[in-house]
């Protein structure tokens, strides 16, 4: 069992006491950089499973993204609170001060700090695709509920993913808001008209 230490006065919002049952998202990333994109996906989980707020986990080092490429942590990090204008989107470095590698680490530090706190991991059709490469990728689904933000025709183009076909899972698509169940085992696919198409990778090349 993880001891859990008071966080940071940095941290100060994320007193247990004032997540008790919250209903929160948690997009996890590198941020690199942040763009319309994150805010859309996180907008869009905010009201399709009716959240009280979603919490940006900006990561120190992705294990799945190559470190020559990324910025500096404090440059993504005052990034992503520059872009974020949004009262219940909140831009933490909980996984920075965490130390935690990987997201299944992330999730049980934030199982201990916040045990009375409903949380949901956010994600788009990228990390959906990729999901059964991360590490402890059954034990994150063990632990916590999914919801990926799907676009058109979802469908078809979720219907080979590796996490789609997983029969453990209870697999729900859904288009119109809904106050869905916050359990473990549930993993979301959340219909949509339209998608924003732009990425950090579009953006990266952009620069240069």
């Amino acid at each position: 069992m993880i001891q859990a230490v008071p966080l940071s006065k940095q941290n100060h919002r994320f007193s247990g006491q004032k997540w008790l049952g919250k209903r929160v998202g948690l997009l996890g990333g590198s941020f690199n950089p942040p763009h319309r994109g994150h805010l859309h996906i996180s907008k869009t989980a905010l009201n399709t499973l009716c959240l009280d707020a979603v919490w940006w986990l900006v990561t120190p080092q992705n294990p799945h993204k190559d470190s020559n490429i990324l910025m500096p942590y404090e440059t993504r990090f005052k990034a992503c609170q520059d872009i974020v204008r949004h009262p219940n989107i909140m831009v933490t470095n909980l996984e920075h001060e965490f130390q935690s590698e990987c997201t299944f680490e992330t999730i049980i530090m934030l199982q201990t700090y916040f045990p009375k706190t409903d949380f949901i991991w956010i994600s788009g059709m990228d990390n959906a695709k990729n999901f059964h490469t991360w590490n402890n990728w059954r034990d994150i689904l063990a632990f916590i509920p999914t919801v990926h933000i799907a676009r058109p025709p979802a469908s078809s183009l979720i219907q080979n993913f590796p996490l789609r076909m997983l029969r453990s899972q209870n697999h729900h698509m859904i288009s119109t808001p809904e106050k869905v169940s916050l359990e473990p085992g549930n993993t979301y696919w959340v219909k949509q008209r339209k998608m924003l198409n732009i990425s950090s990778t579009d953006i990266r090349k952009s620069m240069t």
